[in-house]
């Protein structure tokens, strides 16, 4: 009975030791699996901003910095890609983990981080205002749990803010004319961190001259896109997050600052050169200005990246009667001697389909003028434009009909004896 007992015995232990062991062996292999590590894929994505033909290509990707973090901050891999398809790419990594992501796209050159927190101190510098043109700036930073799932995406964030002008002409008096001749951002940021806010906090910090469209890039705001309104254009710049006024203004005209206030050369603002014409003044010696500060409302200053800022200028009256840094008039004149202007421009470029206004502005208004009706029906017989003469008689809207290049002459009489001379070109490379 004892013998019985005692074999009985061992069995329960063998049995007891078997148990055991296999779920040892269960624990190791689940430990294992959770462990091992699982090819994923990483894609690159941003949002998309409507793009024009002498815009720069804002979803351009010309170069990745991709560095992965561990849950203790440290780097497990980082990953340089530049050319071709930039639009994913592989890595292997533990599952179950919590990663965190970290993409820097159009740096022009590899960023890498032992640890996470040195990225606080990671800058973008563009070597001249417009170099966004061969790539907007970008980045990402989200954490991820790695599992079962092989697609991971991160959304790359423009560094930039995009800044679209119009001008509403409908308030102006009817004998008021202004012609924007350039438009440009003062207090251009030259720089600025990558993953913090970022703000200008000295003139070191801007370019001298901030990126601007000259007379061809900024014709858009002289073309009626209809009810008086123009058509627009659209500036780019660096974040530059200044906060808010100290006090609530409720007037544009109250958004100005002292020379002695360190915000006059740390917030961002919009310059509009524009030539002036109106029957008892006219920009004689140089330019009207037209300035204002930006922000996302009348008391903001933050231009903030991946934002996209809708500004519509609408002067009105005679457009001279802020008398401030905001509209500076020290190139206005009066009218006392004959004078003669055309406009938008001598040189025009334009695709089939587009309508432009060509005319003249002169005085005295009764000079004998002769608005080249006779070079518009050559052109017209080539098949480059139709043409509708302006009910005064001083210009023109001419609708592109085909490819070719046209020339109008446009003349007015004593005592002015001037002429314009317009060169048309539809769709030549």
């Amino acid at each position: 009975m004892d013998r019985k007992r005692r074999l009985y015995g061992r069995l329960l232990t063998l049995v007891s030791i078997s148990a055991a062991s296999a779920m040892c062996l269960c624990n190791c292999t689940a430990e294992k699996q959770e462990r091992e590590k699982t090819e994923i894929s990483v894609h690159f994505g941003n949002s998309h901003f409507l793009t024009k033909a002498d815009a720069p290509d804002e979803d351009l990707i010309k170069d990745i910095s991709l560095i992965i973090f561990n849950p203790h901050g440290e780097a497990e891999e980082c990953i340089w890609m530049e050319g071709g398809n930039l639009s994913s790419c592989k890595v292997k990594l533990l599952r179950n983990v919590r990663y965190t992501f970290c993409a820097c796209a159009n740096f022009g050159r590899r960023i890498y981080a032992d640890h996470i927190e040195e990225l606080s101190e990671l800058t973008c510098h563009l070597a001249y205002p417009d170099e966004y043109k061969e790539g907007i700036p970008m980045y990402a930073m989200e954490e991820i749990t790695v599992d079962n799932d092989t697609e991971i995406s991160l959304s790359l964030k423009r560094l930039m803010a995009k800044i679209s002008l119009k001008m509403d002409r409908t308030r102006l008096s009817e004998d008021v004319t202004m012609v924007v001749r350039s438009a440009r951002i003062g207090n251009c940021p030259r720089r600025m961190q990558v993953f913090a806010p970022s703000k200008v906090r000295n003139a070191d910090d801007c370019f001298p001259v901030g990126f601007r469209h000259d007379e061809f890039g900024s014709a858009a705001l002289n073309t009626n896109a209809g009810n008086g309104i123009s058509r627009e254009i659209s500036l780019y710049m660096l974040e530059n997050m200044q906060g808010r006024l100290d006090e609530d203004i409720f007037h544009d005209s109250g958004k100005v600052f002292d020379k002695n206030d360190l915000r006059r050369e740390t917030c961002s603002y919009i310059e509009l050169e524009i030539e002036y014409q109106s029957d008892s003044r006219y920009s004689a010696d140089k330019c009207l200005i037209y300035r204002f500060y930006l922000g996302e409302d009348r008391n903001s200053l933050d231009v903030e990246r991946n934002c996209h800022y809708h500004i519509t200028v609408s002067p009105e009256d005679d457009g001279l009667s802020e008398d401030s840094w905001r509209v500076d008039k020290s190139g206005i004149a009066d009218r006392t001697n004959p004078y003669f202007a055309s406009y938008p421009s001598s040189y025009i470029r334009g695709d089939i389909g587009d309508k432009i206004h060509i005319w003249c502005e002169f005085s005295p208004s009764d000079t004998p003028f002769d608005v080249g009706a006779e070079y518009m029906e050559d052109d017209k017989a080539e098949g480059i434009y139709d043409y509708e003469i302006d009910e005064d008689g001083r210009g023109a809207v001419l609708t592109l009909t085909g490819p070719g290049r046209g020339l109008i002459y446009m003349e007015a009489g004593d005592p002015i004896n001037d002429a314009a001379l317009y060169i048309i070109e539809v769709n030549l490379p």
